[in-house]
């Protein structure tokens, strides 16, 4: 074999060597990407998005000074159904406070959801006593009819709350603050989201 031939193979064997590396360094970064770009979200987070979907589920935020009821009216339109109801809130007399109970629901093609306010005349008062979504429009975290059980779960955590029967499946969440008890319940039917419900208790 003359020096010529040999040097011929042995440029080969380098080019072969060298797209070899190329490749298993490509292939490295992209399984570094793809572990980067898969967030690891911690409990305490998980424990924050628990408080930010329980306060407001939706993409905007709203605070104490927030006419709760032209909120929902902005966002949902003029309801199906509407009604409103003044009544103490309270059983002690002098504690008691008196408030405005106010209940919009949806019931159409657009939108099937379902709202209780309660808001005290005093408006120092003022909170959803329940939400119960059956549609899925504009939620925090890109909850969708899409969502799975362990996204769910990967948002908030597991939870100590869940019941089975045949094809529905129930996972519940609470939350305590200085003046609510919140409880925060999802439903699957056949694997898919099928309603959110929302409670407070003052």
């Amino acid at each position: 074999m003359d020096c010529f031939t040999i040097s011929i193979k042995r440029e080969i064997n380098m080019t072969y060597t060298k797209n070899i590396v190329k490749i298993l360094l490509l292939a490295q970064c992209f399984l570094l990407f793809c572990t980067c770009d898969k967030e690891v979200i911690t409990p305490e987070q998980q424990g924050l998005n628990l408080v930010g979907f329980v306060k407001c589920p939706f993409n905007e935020m709203f605070d104490s000074n927030t006419n709760l009821e032209n909120y929902v009216l902005k966002k949902f339109g003029k309801p199906d159904i509407d009604w409103k109801e003044r009544k103490k809130l309270g059983k002690d007399k002098e504690l008691s406070i008196v408030v405005d109970w106010i209940v919009l629901v949806y019931n159409n093609d657009k939108y099937k959801s379902k709202f209780d306010i309660t808001r005290g005349i005093n408006k120092k008062l003022n909170f959803f006593d329940s939400i119960l979504l059956l549609d899925f429009t504009d939620l925090k975290y890109e909850i969708n009819n899409e969502t799975t059980i362990k996204d769910i779960e990967s948002l908030f955590g597991k939870s100590r709350d869940v019941s089975e029967i045949k094809d529905v499946y129930e996972i519940s969440y609470d939350y305590y603050d200085d003046i609510y008890l919140y409880h925060l319940k999802f439903v699957f039917r056949k694997k898919k989201l099928s309603a959110i419900h929302i409670r407070t208790e003052f």
